[in-house]
């Protein structure tokens, strides 16, 4: 494959709501996109969502990566990636992705995986910070078909936390699932604190409730914990990944960002490396745009495991957000069955 045309764009994405996490505070997100014309004329397009505080470099970092790299992919296909630049190097590697399942005529989720799922479920993301407002929120997605819900938690006091969580609850009912995020924003005497509290609710997961770097911390609160708890900041950590499938059972799901893994590939290994070790995983965005949504709903359909909702459905969120194939309907995201990734 010969790559003729390498193009790069910024991108800029104004959120609805400034959405609150333990982390900060999100009004927008800004990236680039990637597009790559084949000597066919096929067009592959990538995009880098870059946020030091989600794991990856700087914004400035990745514009310098992807400059320097983009010439190189248009004198050798065989050009190795970024690795130090995951975002760039996301980037990159989708817009290749999607030109060699076209090539191959196939879509994308077969590339990555023969026996891949036609489907993904995603869970409701509620990005309301009032008890009132998040239980308005969540009978919507309720009526929109969404039957996984996920909460921001930490940040603010435990009974700010437990009025937002029993609102959620309430309008979801016994049968929706619930997951909560901390987003690593707990010490370990408040995780164990908010999640004895509330044992009582069915919480279907919780994401990363203590520091990403605070391994054993985690692997003390998984022993006791009365829902499952999900590595999620964790996985941005150098030789963290490793760790948490070699060592003792710290965790027993991975929660894969592809933006922050370095790309499609790395996340699905990971992925299957987690399987074989008897851990589950799912997809999340990393508040990305349209086309890195559409290659990480690919990947989610090819992972090993389709038990856990994948949170890709994240549109809503965004102003201006335009029509798009891998828009949620009933909680389910169906892919294209056209070759590549199926966005443009």
């Amino acid at each position: 494959m010969r790559i003729l045309e390498a193009s790069l764009e910024r991108l800029r994405l104004e959120l609805v709501h400034p959405l609150r996490t333990a982390r900060g505070t999100y009004a927008a997100r800004e990236g680039f996109v990637v597009r790559l014309v084949d000597e066919e004329g096929r067009e592959g397009w990538g995009e880098a969502m870059p946020l030091t505080e989600f794991g990856t470099e700087s914004p400035e970092d990745c514009e310098r990566a992807l400059r320097t790299w983009l010439p190189e992919l248009k004198r050798s296909e065989d050009t190795a990636l970024p690795e130090r630049h995951p975002a760039a190097r996301h980037a990159l590697e989708q817009a290749r992705l999607d030109l060699l399942s076209q090539r191959c005529e196939v879509p994308l989720y077969r590339w990555l995986s023969p026996g891949a799922r036609e489907e993904v479920q995603v869970n409701a993301l509620l990005g309301a910070s009032a008890p009132e407002a998040l239980g308005e929120e969540a009978r919507r997605a309720v009526s929109e078909g969404y039957e996984t819900f996920k909460l921001k938690v930490a940040g603010r006091s435990l009974d700010e936390d437990t009025a937002r969580l029993l609102a959620v609850r309430d309008a979801v009912g016994s049968r929706g699932r619930v997951r909560i995020d901390a987003n690593g924003g707990w010490t370990e005497p408040e995780a164990s604190r908010a999640l004895d509290a509330w044992a009582g609710q069915g919480l279907e997961l919780c994401e990363q409730p203590v520091a990403a770097g605070a391994f054993e911390a985690l692997g003390r609160l998984s022993a006791r914990a009365p829902c499952p708890l999900a590595a999620d900041e964790s996985l941005a950590l150098p030789g963290a990944a490793q760790r948490l499938l070699a060592g003792p059972r710290t965790v027993g799901i991975l929660v894969l960002k592809p933006m922050v893994l370095g790309g499609l590939l790395p996340a699905l290994a990971l992925a299957r490396e987690a399987a074989r070790q008897g851990l589950e995983a799912y997809v999340t965005s990393s508040l990305d745009g349209v086309i890195a949504r559409a290659g990480a709903a690919h990947l989610a359909a090819a992972l090993p495991s389709g038990r856990y909702a994948s949170g890709l459905g994240v549109g809503h969120l965004f102003r201006d957000e335009p029509d798009h194939p891998f828009r949620p309907v009933r909680g389910r995201v169906s892919l294209p069955g056209t070759p590549g990734q199926g966005v443009a």
